[in-house]
């Protein structure tokens, strides 16, 4: 059997929630898949960050021919044409519009559809992109996968997609990397400007992931604590012009850290030495950061939405994300309560233990194979 991954989105130098499914999905697949089964990772440049490192039967196939843009829609389409592989997994949502020949299995995960719920969240190019996408998924995909019973939901409702064709796999984390015994680095702290005390946000900047709340609610928050600094970690997304007024309308441009994009090999001690992590996003399929927070032994405040209430199970601080008092208050409480704040970090130990990027892996090869 030979089986072709498009291990584009995991070879992306700056990953963020998507491309580090995929990554830590491609690592694990080569430690579990059968000798007999070949496995072509697909690309667009080569592998690095160890993606290249392959046993016997993973291969790399570089599909660099011109033209540079459009890889989905011309590269990887002409390569399935040209040499259809027994299956194709896309673990990052965009498969080629042009037809698949049906002799190639095809199976896609979609992490979620808030661009069809809230479409006045995104840029009308990329409403119109990721619609037309699961449009063609939904006619094309033989199975799709999802990663919480919540999506399943959203994909049935809003793509009529029958249940039996979606399957839920749970994301994991990287143990090896968040786990109670992060060395804490005040070096790591001077390296990205960031000074303590500090309630921290990790994900892209946008108008989606709530950050203009979370602003407002730091405002509060900092009221009764004159130190504290928010660390907003990531790069700048659709509407970041508008966060940056908001900043600037409450007088916070020296209180708010802006460190841009914090590297993986940085961001476990990062998360660990915050008072809080802040994760009040409108919208997830998911919510992987929620995981590597509870893993440092960091109190997490994130939105009162159904992936985030399955994810922690009753082990994080749940808020209406558009209530900025009410957020605020659980700052402080978290801050001054140390009793509290000992027993989030308690549970969350305890709950990740559930996930793991190995069961992730185990159950998308059963679906594949």
């Amino acid at each position: 059997m030979k089986i072709g991954i498009d291990a584009s989105r995991a070879n992306k130098q700056n990953k963020t929630g998507v491309e580090w499914y995929s990554y830590h999905l491609i690592q694990e697949l080569k430690k579990i898949t059968p000798a007999d089964i070949q496995v072509l990772l697909y690309t667009n440049e080569k592998l690095q960050g160890g993606l290249e490192n392959c046993p016997s039967n993973f291969k790399e196939r570089v599909l660099n021919w011109p033209p540079k843009y459009l890889w989905t829609q011309i590269r990887l389409a002409l390569e399935l044409f040209l040499n259809p592989p027994d299956a194709l997994f896309v673990p990052a949502h965009t498969i080629p519009f042009w037809p698949i020949t049906r002799k190639t299995k095809v199976y896609v995960t979609v992490h979620d559809v808030g661009f069809k719920r809230y479409p006045n969240l995104y840029k009308k190019i990329q409403y119109y992109y990721h619609d037309l996408t699961m449009k063609v998924i939904k006619r094309r995909a033989d199975k799709i996968i999802t990663i919480s019973d919540f999506s399943k939901q959203e994909i049935m409702d809003l793509y009529g997609v029958k249940a039996e064709k979606i399957v839920v796999i749970s994301l994991g984390y990287d143990r090896e990397k968040y786990n109670q015994d992060v060395v804490v680095s005040h070096d790591i702290l001077t390296k990205y400007k960031i000074t303590q005390p500090y309630v921290l946000y990790v994900g892209r900047l946008e108008k989606k992931k709530n950050i203009g709340n979370l602003v407002k609610a730091f405002a509060y928050a900092k009221a009764s604590n004159h130190d504290l600094k928010l660390v907003l970690a990531g790069n700048a997304g659709n509407e970041y012009e508008v966060i940056k007024n908001i900043i600037a309308e409450h007088k916070l441009e020296n209180e708010i850290i802006l460190p841009g994009y914090i590297a993986e090999v940085d961001l476990p001690a990062v998360i660990k030495m915050a008072e809080v992590f802040m994760f009040p996003t409108l919208y997830e399929g998911f919510g992987l950061p929620i995981l590597q927070a509870m893993a440092v032994g960091t109190p997490v405040i994130t939105s009162d939405i159904e992936p985030h209430r399955s994810i922690s199970g009753g082990c994080a601080v749940l808020v209406n994300p558009k209530n900025s008092k009410y957020m605020a208050q659980q700052i402080n409480k978290i801050i001054k309560d140390w009793e509290f704040a000992s027993d989030l970090k308690s549970a969350g130990l305890d709950r990740v233990q559930s996930f793991s990027w190995s069961k992730t892996a185990q159950d998308t090869l059963a679906v594949i194979k």
